[in-house]
């Protein structure tokens, strides 16, 4: 972070009251006093579970320069302790002007990312192929929240080339919440599947939501969105300039499959692609991906080459190699989308140890989908199925009935055993992981391969 604002550019951008200060030159801060040290300066964000205007005094004690904090909440008594102190109505709303102003200062063409599957992932394809045109700066980690996403727009410098940042959402109103902020000249829509149906109560508010984007798109903007979607072909009945991607012969930028072989037809031209991570719906996230970096200038062979050299995302259908054996490791997330996906893409591989965790934030949905994913597993050739967490028990209770080497274990440190065993005993095999992050699948992997690959 390198903001380099004057104070009173800085209370102007949020629309704040200055308590005491003037000719200092903001350049960073914190908002967490357990690293802040003497001289920096202090942002008192208030969230669900904290409230950091509850930290001044400490801060204050640190030694910080400077505080920013909710009207009222600073205690008058140390003033002279500090360089200046700024008060707000609400400091995280603060924030997001001060991210809002920052972007539309910068000038810089910038691409917003949604959808309920592979948003990081595209993101992470944008960023990979613009960046041969120079630096770019997107949402470090997943930070895609409220706080997220302003935090990661204030990483903006003069050296990036263009802006490219994941939205996430988990209720209605969250996505135009950080839209309103970036304002984007290109909004990418990956897809619409179930997710978060806990909060979202249905899948046209999951549509609503993720489309969101589209009120606060630029004038001159374009959306690209996955045109094989039953909800996102909706969007091309819209007035709006647009770009769709998918297997669908109908579609702007078509997917299509000679053999083993990939190919992108657009605009009359047809390029062959291949990258390094499996699956069709990687596929598609390239395709969105090459859609978004043609629109803003890179030619079309540059951005296929780009994608060509594109690594993957960490716990997203990562490879590994293990005395032998495969690991196919894809557990950030997951859906009734993305398992459906995983289950598709891994099907022909034999001899394959199925590991498949919970689905969460599915609500009511719950059961439903878990028994769904139980009956695509009907015809599965695995050596075994392992089944974990509280929703898989629905999956269980139906698969027990009707298949053989089916086990089920209520949390994820009661399987440990059981795969150790497995990874001494098979040669050759496949292990296939794929959960809700909160699952941490990842304890079940060999120490070797988590601390060699950082999962």
């Amino acid at each position: 972070m390198n903001l380099n604002l004057s104070l009173k550019e800085f209370q102007k951008a949020i629309g704040a009251k200055i308590l005491k200060g003037s000719g200092y030159i903001i350049k960073s801060f914190s908002t967490d006093t357990r690293k802040i040290k003497k001289g920096d300066v202090f942002w008192a964000l208030k969230g669900a579970t904290f409230d950091g205007n509850n930290f001044i005094k400490q801060a204050i004690d640190t030694g910080v320069s400077g505080i920013i904090c909710r009207k009222n909440a600073f205690p008058k008594e140390y003033l002279d302790k500090l360089d200046f102190v700024i008060e707000t109505e609400d400091t995280l709303i603060a924030l997001h002007r001060l991210a809002s102003y920052l972007i539309k200062k910068s000038g810089m063409k910038v691409v917003s990312v949604t959808g309920s599957n592979g948003k990081t992932t595209t993101k992470e394809m944008i960023k990979h192929i613009l960046s041969a045109r120079g630096p770019v700066c997107s949402n470090f980690g997943n930070f895609n929240n409220q706080f997220g996403l302003p935090l990661s727009v204030l990483e903006l410098e003069k050296k990036h080339k263009f802006a490219v940042f994941e939205l996430g959402a988990s209720k209605r109103g969250d996505v135009a919440e950080l839209a309103e902020i970036i304002r984007p000249d290109i909004s990418v829509i990956t897809t619409i599947g179930p997710e978060h149906l806990e909060f979202f109560g249905s899948m046209e508010n999951i549509f609503k939501t993720e489309t969101e984007t589209l009120d606060f798109l630029k004038k001159s903007g374009s959306v690209i969105f996955n045109g094989d979607n039953e909800w996102l072909r909706k969007l091309k009945k819209k007035k709006i300039r647009q770009f769709s991607f998918g297997f669908d012969k109908d579609n702007k930028l078509v997917i299509s499959k000679e053999g083993e072989k990939y190919f992108f037809l657009f605009k009359g031209k047809k390029y062959s692609i291949k990258l390094a991570m499996m699956g069709s719906h990687n596929m598609l996230n390239a395709a969105a991906a090459f859609l978004a970096a043609t629109e803003l200038g890179i030619k079309p062979v540059e951005a296929i080459s780009q994608l060509s050299s594109f690594k993957g995302v960490k716990m997203r259908m990562q490879k590994f190699k293990y005395k032998g054996n495969v690991i196919i490791f894809d557990a950030y997330n997951s859906n009734p989308q993305s398992l459906e996906a995983f289950l598709k893409e891994t099907s022909n591989i034999e001899p394959q140890i199925l590991v498949l965790g919970d689905m969460k934030e599915l609500g009511k949905f719950s059961a439903k989908y878990h028994k769904e994913s139980a009956q695509n597993l009907m015809n599965r050739k695995a050596k075994v199925i392992i089944l974990i967490g509280p929703h898989m028990k629905v999956a269980f209770d139906f698969l027990n009935k009707n298949k053989e080497n089916v086990k089920y274990f209520y949390e994820t440190s009661q399987a440990k055993d059981l795969i150790d065993r497995l990874f001494r005993i098979s040669k050759n095999s496949f292990f296939l992981f794929k959960a809700s992050r909160s699952m941490r699948l990842e304890n079940l992997l060999p120490e070797t391969v988590v601390k060699n690959f950082k999962l």
